[in-house]
Order: C-alpha cells, then structure tokens, then sequence
C-alpha cells in the first residue's frame, strides 16, 4: 500500500512538471522558403528565461537540428533571432547574441559559434558601424532597430515573404526577418516572427558573443 502510495505520489509529480514545462514554454515555426526546413524558436519561462531553435524537415515526422538551451542574462532584453540566408549557396544564418548559427541545407548540419570569424562579411555600412561607438553608430544608422527588443503588441507578424531585401549590414545576404517576445505585462507570454516589410533590419543582427 505505501509502494502504491508513493508511486502514485511521483507520477503527479512528474505529471506536473510537465505540465508546467508546457505552460511555461512559447513558440513560433516559420518554413524556410524551398529549403525543405522549418525554424521554430522556443522561450522558456523557469527560475529564469532560456531560449531554443529547433529545425525539422518538412513531410517528416521527426525533428532536424537543434540548439541547446541558451539562458539569457538579461532577461528578457536579450531575447530574438534573426533570420538570414546566402544569395550564393542558399545557406542560413541565425543571429542571437549568445551564439551565431549556420544551417547548410545540403547536409541539414547546425553550426554554432561566438567566433566572429565565422560571421559572414560585413558590407561597408556594417563595417563602419561595427567600428564605431554607439553614439556615432545611432547617427550614422539612425532608422535601424535593435534586435534585443520587444516586438510591439499592434505590430504586424506573418511569415518569411516570397522575395526578400538584401542585407544592409552583410555581404551577398538577404533579410528574411527576426523572431521576438511581444511586450506585455510582467515578461512577456507571446512569440512572434516579423517579416522585413513590418519592421527594419536589426542592426549587425549576425554579431555574437559568447559573454
């Protein structure tokens, strides 16, 4: 009887752990275009916030590539990716502040890095900007966004469009648009993906740092 007792016990435990893992947690899927990949982009609410991408390949049922969970420091300022993808090999770039991702479509392998040397060349706005202080950055690019910000609860969402613009900041990429946790009381509950047409592109979106 106690055996039962205690079995039952742990099975209510773990029934709400998961259920509250469940409530918790917040995502949003966009298709990759004709890349046979979908994104998702996952925040997690705990003792503190963690964020996650995770692909998975269209007419399957299981799951691609994925990142581990990222915590974000300053939480939830810290939060988004933005989304880019190569003119020349059709690869795909991921851009958090904790870490640069690479998707090769080809092979379906996930890179990571905080390297910048694995960041794709910057353009010669992007140049000037990374060299500059912030001060100077504002007036030379005063109509670009931040990435780590809130998206705006009246702002319009939707999904990757058919033809997006080049890149202001990188070399032979284009803008595919930015994942973000809208604004609302307390730490947000809601996730969103942007298109270019709704808002600008994230200045230096691709720069990382690994703290």
């Amino acid at each position: 009887m106690l055996g039962r007792c205690v079995l039952v016990g742990l099975a209510m435990i773990a029934a709400s752990y998961v259920a509250w893992g469940l409530l918790m947690t917040r995502s949003k899927t966009v298709r990759l275009e004709d890349s046979g990949f979908s994104l998702s982009y996952m925040m997690a609410w705990g003792w503190g916030m963690d964020e996650r991408l995770s692909l998975t390949r269209r007419w399957f049922d299981f799951s691609g590539p994925s990142s581990e969970w990222l915590s974000l420091w300053k939480k939830p300022y810290n939060s988004g990716v933005a989304i880019y993808r190569s003119k020349e090999n059709g690869e795909y770039y991921f851009g958090a502040i904790y870490r640069l991702f690479t998707l090769d479509t080809k092979s379906g392998e996930l890179r990571s890095s905080c390297d910048s040397e694995g960041a794709p060349r910057r353009s010669e706005l992007g140049e000037r900007l990374a060299k500059a202080e912030r001060v100077d950055a504002d007036r030379i690019d005063p109509a670009s966004e931040h990435l780590f910000r809130y998206v705006e609860r009246d702002q319009s969402h939707g999904e990757i469009p058919a033809s997006p613009p080049d890149s202001k900041y990188y070399v032979d990429l284009r803008y595919l648009g930015r994942f973000g946790l809208v604004r609302s009381g307390g730490r947000g509950n809601e996730i969103r993906f942007v298109p270019p047409e709704q808002a600008s592109e994230p200045r230096l979106a691709l720069e990382t740092s690994c703290g």
